[in-house]
C-alpha cells in the first residue's frame, strides 16, 4: 500500500476517493492479526485484508468498486491474480508522457544496481575474512550476525529467500496493474449474466407460498417465544425445551430467504410496472418477516447461552444475526428504491463490517467474562473450555478471578486454569516473525500475577502437565494462543 501511494505521487496520479475507504478498512484488518490471537478473528482479518487490498489495487485509479457488480468483483480479482503473475515478464509499454522517460531510466537504472551488488559481494567477502582474523571481537560479533541468520538451516533458508523472490515479483506485478492495466475492469451494472425466463405468476407464486408459511410461523413465536411461559406450558412443553435450540436452522432459513429473493429478482420477467411494484411488495412483506425471525433466532440464541455457556460458535453467530439483519435491511431498501445493482458494494461494506467487528469485539474475552458472569447468576463454570481459549481471554480471565463474590470452586476453576497457561507460556518462547501484541501482554501479565495461583504448583509425568486438586491429579488442556 505504501508503495503504491509513494509511485501514485511520483507519477502525480490522483488516487480515487472512493478507495480512501478501502484503505481505511485494510489497514485496520491488517492490524487484527497482530492485535488478536483467537483463529477464527485471525483467518477472517488475513482474508479479508487481502481481498481489501486487491480491490483497492485494482481501483485505486477509478474508484469504480462502488460500481461494480458481483460478477465486476470476481473479475476484478481474476484479472489482478493474472496480470500479477503475467505483467513482470510482459514487455512494459506507457502512454503517458511522464512515463516514456521513467521507462528509458529505471530498468537502466536497476541494472546497474543489480551489478553493483553483485560487484560488492567478494569485495565484502574477502574484507569480512580479513578482518575477522585481525580481531577476534569482531570475530565473535561476526559469528553472532551468522547465528542469528541460522546458516545451519541454508535448505530452509534457501527456500524463504526463493518464495520472498516470488512475492517480490507477485507485488510487482501488482503495482504494474494497478498504474497501467492491460485488461482494466469497467463496470457493467446494466447486463445480466442471462435473461430473465420466470414469469411473474410463477414468481409471485413462490414468494406468496413462503409468506403464508412464515406468516404461521411467526404467529406462533409471538404467541409462545415471546408471549411468556405460561402459553409454552399449556402446549405441553417447558420453557428451556421450547426456547434453547433451533438459533442455527433458523439462520438458515433466513440465509435461504435471501437467496430465493436474490435469484427471483433475477431471473423474474417482470414486464410491466404494476408486476415490478407486486414482486417489491412480496419480497418486502417476506423480508419483514424474516426479520421477526431473525429475532427469534437471536432470543433462541440467548437463552441458550444462558443456560449452556458461550462457546466461540455461539458467539460468532451471536455476532453474525445481526449484521445479517443490516443486509436484509440493505436489500429492502435498494428493492424499493430500485438500486438493486448495487447490493455487491453494499454487501462487500457489510463483510468488511463484520470482520472488522469479530476483531475488535475479543470474541475470547468475551466468552470468559460472560461465562464467569453465569456463575455470579448461580450457574456452573466449564473450567476445561475457558483454558482452551486464546491469550485475548487473559487480561479477563486474571480480572475476574480477583472479583469479589466469586464462588470459591469457580475462583479454583480459573487459579488452575492460568498456572497451566502460565507454566506453557514459561517454557515457550516464540520467534520474533510470530509476535503478536495480544500473546505479549498475556505473557506479560502471567509473569506479574504469578502470586495468584502460587498454591497450584504444575507438576508433569508421562501424561503431561497436571495440578493436584483435593489429591488428584488435574490435567491442563492445551492451550491456544498464549505463545
Amino acid at each position: 500500500m505504501s508503495s503504491a501511494i509513494y509511485l501514485a505521487w511520483k507519477t502525480k496520479m490522483r488516487p480515487a476517493r472512493e478507495n480512501l475507504f478501502l484503505g481505511v478498512a485494510g489497514f485496520g484488518l491488517a492490524l487484527l492479526p497482530l492485535l488478536r490471537a483467537e483463529p477464527f478473528t485471525q483467518v477472517v482479518a488475513v482474508l479479508l485484508t487481502l481481498l481489501v487490498l486487491m480491490l483497492w489495487a485494482a481501483t485505486l485509479r477509478t474508484g469504480h468498486w462502488l460500481r461494480y457488480n458481483l460478477w465486476d468483483y470476481i473479475r476484478t480479482v481474476a484479472v489482478l491474480i493474472f496480470e500479477a503473475v503475467t505483467n513482470p515478464f510482459r514487455q512494459q509499454t506507457f502512454s503517458q508522457p511522464h512515463s516514456q522517460e521513467s521507462q528509458k531510466s529505471l530498468p537502466r537504472q536497476g541494472w546497474a544496481v543489480l551489478r553493483g551488488i553483485l560487484l560488492s559481494l567478494p569485495v565484502l567477502g574477502v574484507l569480512v575474512i580479513l578482518l575477522a582474523s585481525a580481531d577476534l571481537v569482531f570475530a565473535e560479533r561476526l559469528q553472532t550476525v551468522f547465528g542469528a541468520l541460522r546458516l545451519d538451516k541454508f535448505p530452509e533458508t534457501l527456500f524463504r529467500l526463493f518464495y520472498v523472490c516470488v512475492l517480490t515479483v507477485i507485488f510487482c506485478g501488482v503495482l504494474l496493474h494497478t498504474f497501467f492495466p492491460v485488461y482494466p475492469v469497467q463496470p457493467t451494472r446494466e447486463k445480466r449474466l442471462f435473461p430473465p425466463f420466470l414469469g411473474w405468476t410463477e414468481s409471485s407464486i413462490v414468494l406468496s407460498s413462503v409468506i403464508l408459511l412464515f406468516v404461521f410461523f411467526v404467529i406462533l413465536q409471538f404467541q409462545y417465544l415471546f408471549g411468556g411461559q405460561a402459553n409454552i406450558h399449556e402446549a405441553g412443553f417447558t420453557y428451556a425445551e421450547y426456547a434453547r435450540r433451533g438459533f442455527g436452522e433458523l439462520v438458515w432459513v433466513a440465509l435461504i430467504s435471501l437467496m430465493l429473493i436474490l435469484s427471483l429478482h433475477a431471473v423474474c420477467r417482470c414486464d410491466t410496472s404494476s408486476y415490478q411494484r407486486g414482486f417489491i411488495f412480496l419480497s418486502s412483506l417476506l423480508i419483514i418477516l424474516v426479520s421477526v425471525i431473525l429475532a427469534s433466532a437471536m432470543q433462541r440464541l440467548i437463552l441458550y447461552e444462558q443456560a449452556y455457556g458461550f462457546t466461540r460458535l455461539r458467539t460468532y453467530t451471536h455476532i453474525f444475526i445481526p449484521w445479517l439483519g443490516g443486509l436484509f435491511l440493505a436489500v429492502l431498501g435498494l428493492l424499493i428504491t430500485n438500486r438493486m445493482h448495487q447490493l455487491a458494494p453494499v454487501l462487500f461494506i457489510l463483510v468488511i463490517g463484520f470482520g472488522l467487528c469479530v476483531g475488535f469485539w475479543n470474541i475470547d474475552g468475551w466468552i470468559a467474562r460472560q461465562n464467569v458472569q453465569r456463575v455470579l447468576a448461580g450457574e456452573d463454570l466449564d473450567g476445561e473450555y475457558l483454558q482452551i481459549l486464546s491469550a485475548d481471554a487473559v487480561p479477563e480471565l486474571i480480572r475476574l478471578v480477583q472479583e469479589k463474590g466469586l464462588p470459591e470452586s469457580a475462583k479454583e476453576e480459573l487459579l488452575i486454569g492460568l498456572a497451566c497457561r502460565a507454566s506453557q507460556s514459561a517454557v515457550s518462547v516464540p520467534a520474533w516473525q510470530s509476535f503478536n501484541l495480544s500473546e505479549a501482554r498475556a505473557q506479560k501479565l502471567l509473569s506479574s500475577h504469578a502470586y495468584l495461583w502460587k498454591n497450584y504448583p504444575i507438576q508433569q509425568d508421562s501424561d503431561g502437565r497436571y495440578v493436584l486438586q483435593n489429591g488428584s491429579p488435574r490435567y491442563c488442556r492445551e492451550v491456544r494462543g498464549v505463545n
